[in-house]
């Protein structure tokens, strides 16, 4: 940003200098600048520029390196077209992309002020991304599949309130069963002939919409500073009383539910913090506050790149976690880390851990009354012993034993109750030599898996020279 060459003529501030400039011309509305402007921004910062690849041409001969800027690319898939294939194929004229940069410069518009404020995204933390990360939860986005109308709760009216979540029901549906829908629930648009329509939505088209209630199920809420900062110092305050400097680098985290990485987040703050003050005392030097800070991001960035985990269930949310994470670690001249070794979309609670029964609790089942023992990572199963996942187990869908669900549904919950004891009867020899066949298959596997795990993390060991 201390090239004028690049602030002026490349730069998103340069564009948000536009963003409200009447554009009062069809060539100036319908044009294209805007959009290839960021095209051209985005290529320069994912794959940098050096003037010295750059011959230019001057009357007493050609020089490389004397004005314009330098940029170390990224190598970002968020910058990159090709990551984004559907969004690159389409091109945005002037007067769609002004406002959308109008939205995101600008602070909304208060009923009787029409002053807006500039949002200054250096100065946004870890905290607003997590606001960012609620609401594109709080929203949905799909093709249509077939033509379909909008419909939503009765009563309700979405174009007076923009919370009203609506949903959509094929035409065809309601072709079939005119008498299925309220007229009231479906969501209406006016014509230019002062009348009204069914809101209908043909094939292909792209909707986006609220969905507060799959937001609901998913628990996906952002967990506010205050509360990360506090479980984080608390969780640490004994496990880092006896550490010296260099054994906070060998240190793992583990987020089994990481959302958008809060924290993760806090805790790389926090663990950097503790390095450099044991560092210092250990060395008995003290950093300036400026060095401090580069050493603390690069200590961040280190750890994060080597020592961070965390699973999701949602895929917006391990997406936002590594945009958060580089966020709060980049350093200057990082390049954009590789986070898909240790970050990952999955469940954390499936419950397939290392725990077995022994084959004699199989055989007289016993072991449907005992809690399965546990295998230490590392330890090999005891001989003849199955895992505790391939057997079943009393407490196996209970609905049958719900009062209420007996009485709604009699038949199924009886049908259950007949299932499950037959699903637990004794188990034969046959069956017990079957599942620990699954069981040293599973070994092997674990094996196999374990080796290309310690081959990827070495490969992908990130070096960043730590203070």
């Amino acid at each position: 940003m201390k090239s004028e060459a690049y602030r002026t003529g490349y730069s998103l501030e340069a564009l948000r200098d536009l963003e409200l400039v009447p554009l009062t011309t069809p060539q100036a509305q319908n044009g294209y600048f805007l959009h290839e402007s960021l095209i051209r921004l985005f290529q320069l910062v994912n794959e940098g520029f050096n003037p010295r690849d750059v011959e230019l041409t001057r009357e007493e001969g050609p020089v490389f390196d004397d004005y314009g800027f330098r940029m170390n690319g990224l190598h970002s898939p968020l910058f990159d077209r090709a990551s984004t294939p559907l969004l690159s194929s389409v091109k945005f004229r002037n007067i769609v992309l002004q406002e959308i940069i109008q939205q995101l410069s600008l602070s909304r518009e208060k009923r009787g002020n029409h002053q807006r404020g500039r949002i200054s995204y250096a100065q946004l933390g870890i905290n607003q991304l997590g606001a960012v990360y609620e609401g594109l939860l709080s929203y949905s986005g799909f093709f249509a599949q077939e033509p379909v109308y909008e419909v939503k709760p009765k009563g309700e009216d979405p174009a007076r309130d923009d919370t009203v979540q609506t949903y959509f029901v094929p035409v065809r549906e309601v072709q079939e069963q005119p008498d299925k829908y309220d007229p009231d629930e479906f969501v209406y648009e006016n014509l230019p002939d002062g009348t009204r329509r069914r809101k209908r939505y043909e094939r292909g088209t792209f909707i986006f919409r609220l969905a507060g209630r799959d937001r609901q199920k998913s628990a996906s809420y952002y967990t506010p500073e205050v509360l990360t900062r506090s479980v984080v110092k608390y969780s640490l305050r004994e496990l880092l009383a006896d550490k010296i400097a260099d054994d906070i680098l060998d240190l793992t985290i583990c987020e089994p539910a990481a959302g958008s990485g809060a924290f993760i987040n806090e805790a790389l703050n926090q663990l950097a913090d503790a390095y450099l003050e044991r560092k210092q005392a250990e060395r008995d030097e003290s950093l300036s506050p400026d060095a401090y800070r580069e050493e603390r991001q690069k200590v961040k960035a280190w750890l994060a790149a080597n020592n961070a985990y965390g699973v999701d269930l949602n895929p917006t949310a391990i997406a936002l976690a590594q945009v958060s994470i580089w966020l709060n670690t980049i350093y200057k001249g990082s390049q954009a880390p590789w986070y898909n070794a240790r970050l990952a979309v999955g469940n954390s609670l499936i419950g397939a851990r290392r725990a077995v029964y022994a084959a004699k609790d199989i055989l007289s089942g016993d072991y449907l009354d005992k809690a399965p023992e546990p295998v230490p990572l590392g330890q090999p199963r005891p001989a003849g012993s199955v895992y505790h996942w391939l057997l079943p187990d009393k407490g196996m869908a209970p609905f049958d034993k719900d009062k209420v669900i007996r009485q709604l549904a009699p038949d199924p919950a009886k049908a259950i109750r007949d299932w499950r004891r037959k699903f637990t009867a004794k188990i034969s020899r046959a069956e017990l030599r079957n599942m620990q066949i699954l069981s040293d298959l599973a070994d092997d596997l674990w094996q196999r898996h374990l080796q290309e795990r310690r081959t990827l993390l070495a490969r992908t060991r990130t070096h960043i020279p730590l203070w």
